[in-house]
């Protein structure tokens, strides 16, 4: 099924992904992108969560989302379409998303984590339980572009290395205020990259980091990302060269790639 991948990746590569177990969780967007991707790179067995039904207004980016799945469980639409893509693949699918209840089960036999939710309260359940683990995650930037980044065992937690303010404070402790300005923290940094306003305005996304306006999306951006993704979660499988903790991000406007950190375009340093 997956003989012309041969050639461009070795067969013990090939062999190394039938043998792997992903999880990805958020599977509207970017996750779903890099979900199907993987399926289709042969992956032995994944597993999906997403408690969020298909709507008109997800058609614009969202795999599988057309007006027959409305209404309908994204991931049960996904698991229908992985499966048709490749029947023998192992598939768990978790209606209900990530929650504190289900996160061990989630990461039960799990090789590599991909985050592709937008809620910052759940990527930390994700991430916090996944690095007791001693999970590789991969992860993409709030940002207008194409981005990724990979965080192994040994490497700092985005809540380490942008210092956020809910470092030390625990899942239950959580509040919205607080998760919101973590958010404000990881937009200072990530806008610090390129020249993000120049395709949204800065009233707008301080309204996104309140909650007073909508996130928008644009199908290029979140489907390079989640294409990023899945070939970052392919490489560290394989054990080949991958991001850092940091990652990269592509300007898809300008063809622009950098790595995070480095200088922006209007030459002020990264934080």
């Amino acid at each position: 099924m997956f003989s012309r991948n041969i050639g461009l990746i070795t067969q013990e590569d090939q062999d190394k992904l039938q043998g792997a177990s992903v999880l990805v969780c958020g599977v509207g967007g970017m996750g779903g992108v890099a979900s199907e991707v993987l399926v289709r790179m042969g992956i032995g067995k994944i597993k999906i969560a997403d408690f969020d039904r298909y709507e008109a207004h997800n058609s614009n980016r969202q795999i599988h989302c057309n007006a027959k799945n409305y209404d309908r469980y994204k991931v049960d639409v996904l698991e229908e379409e992985f499966r048709s893509i490749n029947p023998d693949l192992e598939i768990e699918s978790f209606n209900e998303g990530v929650t504190k209840d289900n996160i061990e089960a989630l990461l039960d036999d799990v090789d590599i984590v991909i985050n592709g939710m937008d809620e910052m309260f759940y990527s930390l359940i994700l991430e916090r339980a996944a690095r007791r683990k001693s999970i590789t995650i991969v992860d993409a930037w709030i940002t207008p572009f194409a981005s990724v980044f990979v965080m192994t065992p040994d490497s700092p937690h985005w809540e380490e290395y942008l210092d956020l303010c809910t470092k030390n404070t625990s899942i239950d402790e959580l509040t919205p205020e607080l998760c919101n300005q973590a958010v404000r923290e990881e937009v200072d940094f990530t806008f610090s990259h390129l020249s993000p306003y120049k395709y949204i305005s800065k009233d707008l996304v301080d309204k996104i980091v309140t909650k007073e306006a909508t996130r928008p999306s644009f199908t290029p951006v979140v489907w390079l990302s989640g294409v990023l993704m899945a070939n970052e979660a392919y490489k560290v499988i394989c054990g080949l060269p991958h991001t850092d903790h940091l990652g990269v991000f592509f300007d898809q406007y300008e063809f622009q790639l950098i790595n995070a950190g480095t200088q922006s375009k209007e030459g002020k340093k990264a934080a």
